[in-house]
Formats: structure tokens, sequence, C-alpha cells
């Protein structure tokens, strides 16, 4: 159950989990959790009066260059194009978010549309993490390479995904509702070298 008493039903609700969100078995390099019920937002603009008014509104100023991320207390923007930028925030009613935005940003253009349920982010977290993706995804994830806070766009086996890497070997992957069993599936296959067993679809 989300704010305003509204139920958002994930995507992944088929799956079994423990207790703690876990999804699939427990594992010293390996855990993957879902990370239910976030205010996601696709934000789209150009100039500075833009900028300065979204960041007047979230609170960061938004990324610049490609694969750079910015965060500020529990809401991150991650840099997917020129001009576009996904929102994630840890309030669960992007409502909120999605009005202030849209008036801040009347006067100096800008769109911004809730994507919130149309995506999943599951995190992928322990010395493990990395080989599980590597194993579906070409991008080179090396630390050297794919740095703290660093996002990109690419694919997880067949599915279009966005990943960025937090500290820790902890990675998020952002995933279409539609794919998200299916990368979830993928995730669990490939983690099974270090999780031990069969895990439960």
């Amino acid at each position: 159950m989300c704010n305003d008493g509204v139920r958002w039903e994930s995507a992944l609700v088929g799956l079994e989990r423990s207790p703690d969100g876990r999804l699939g078995p427990a594992a010293a390099g390996f855990v993957l959790r879902e990370r239910p019920c976030r205010a996601l937002l696709t934000l789209r603009g150009t100039g500075q009066a833009f900028f300065e008014a979204a960041a007047g509104v979230l609170g960061l100023q938004l990324p610049a260059r490609a694969g750079q991320t910015a965060a500020a207390g529990g809401r991150r923007a991650l840099w997917m194009g020129p001009d576009e930028w996904l929102l994630c925030d840890a309030d669960a009613d992007p409502s909120g978010l999605e009005a202030s935005l849209r008036g801040a940003l009347a006067a100096g253009g800008g769109t911004v549309v809730d994507v919130s349920s149309g995506l999943v982010i599951v995190t992928l977290q322990g010395s493990a993490a990395r080989a599980v993706l590597a194993a579906g995804c070409p991008l080179d994830l090396h630390p050297r390479v794919f740095v703290e806070e660093q996002c990109a766009q690419s694919h997880y086996f067949k599915a279009p995904v966005t990943l960025w890497r937090g500290a820790d070997d902890t990675f998020s992957v952002v995933v279409r509702r539609s794919f998200a069993h299916y990368a979830v599936d993928m995730l669990l296959d490939a983690a099974q070298p270090y999780l031990g067993g069969e895990h439960v679809r």
C-alpha cells in the first residue's frame, strides 16, 4: 500500500521473496531486491531558465554530461540524454513532485511525465553483483570504467535497462514493467554459480 490509500501492485508480485524483500536464495556474494513504490519521473528541457527552475524544485543540479547522476537526500537524477533525465524519488507518491515541477517549468519551458507505474527498479548487492550483470550486459562494468554514481543505458540479455552503480558493490537496474519478470529470472539464472541452488519462479 502506498500513499493516499492507492495500492500499487508490483510487476514482480508473483515471485516469492523473503521477509526482508530478497528475491531468490540467500548468498554471501549476491543479494537481489526490488525497490518498490518509488516515484519515477521523466524530465525534459533545455536552457538556463529550465535548469534553474528544476534545481529550485529538486534541490540538486541536473547532471549535464553522459553517465552522470546527481543526488540529494532521497532524490536522484540520472542523465538519459542531452535534454532528458530520469528522476527517482524516495517518496512513493509522485503527484506532489510532478505538480511542483509543472508549476516551476511553466515559465521556463520543459516537460515532466510520471512513469512510476511503467518501470521497476531492482538492486544487486555483493561481491558477485558485477559478474552477474556482466553475464548479460555488454557494458564494461570494471570499477575503473563504470565508477560509483555512474549510469548508463544498455540491455540485459533481451531487456532494455538503465543501470547505475552505488557504493559497496551495489547496482540498481531500471527495467520496463513488461520486461521485469524476464529480467529478474535472467539475473537469478546468471547468479546460480553464486547461489548454489535453483531459484523459485
